[in-house]
């Protein structure tokens, strides 16, 4: 759970435009209060949307009794699937590569395209990458300040335009999108050794040749 609320936020976008503050957001509080809320609304979702707030992981999510895949997610705007793409590889009986994609159904469930039908195999072990929206309250305060630094720039260029205001933001927004990305990575425990290019990984994990036993253990010496 998050430090920063959305009251904080839009009131850091409204003093960064050189407006005056509001005490809530339930109220009637301005044209300018709905202008910051949309933006940082839409300024969050970019966020979500390219799975950079601890927001994308994978699961295995196995077909139910009725040989259908029902996602354990609540079918909500404020906590729903943004996307979902099936990482583990698996064919038909005619030897087609099985693609699928999610129903808009309540409960959301999968649909094979590839067959054209709602039922996948029994007994198989379906890995998932899942990218799943999280409400504002939800996030974590990297992700949180980050958005917010975002929102402020844009903000502030939507409203006045000043060009040493933009110039400042940018800068802030560089800080702490790298603190965010940072708290990211520290979340999904990626390092170069797992988590890297694959070039990367066959250069760290390599077997150097001088020290290679196979190279020359049936050579002889003499």
């Amino acid at each position: 759970m998050g430090m920063i609320t959305k009251l904080q936020a839009v009131n850091n976008m409204l003093l960064a435009a050189g407006e005056s503050l509001v005490a809530d957001l339930d109220n009637e509080s301005g044209i300018d209060t709905e202008i910051a809320l949309t933006i940082l609304e839409n300024t969050s979702l970019d966020y979500q949307l390219r799975g950079l707030v601890n927001n994308k992981y994978v699961r295995k999510v196995n077909p139910n009794a009725a040989s259908k895949i029902i996602l354990p997610m609540p079918d909500a705007d404020e906590e729903g699937i943004i996307s979902i793409e099936l990482i583990s590889t698996h064919f038909n009986k005619d030897g087609m590569l099985i693609q699928t994609r999610l129903l808009n159904s309540s409960p959301p469930r999968m649909w094979n395209v590839t067959d054209d039908t709602d039922v996948f195999t029994k007994d198989v072990d379906y890995y998932w990458e899942i990218i799943q929206k999280i409400k504002w309250e939800n996030l974590d305060t990297p992700a949180q300040r980050a958005i917010m630094t975002t929102a402020m720039r844009h903000y502030q260029i939507v409203t006045q335009g000043d060009q040493a205001t933009d110039n400042f933001l940018a800068y802030q927004e560089q800080i702490f999108s790298a603190k965010q990305r940072a708290a990211d990575i520290n979340d999904k425990k990626k390092n170069i050794f797992r988590n890297g290019d694959i070039s990367v990984r066959a250069a760290v994990n390599r077997v150097p040749f001088s020290s290679d036993p196979s190279r020359f253990r049936y050579w002889r010496t003499v």
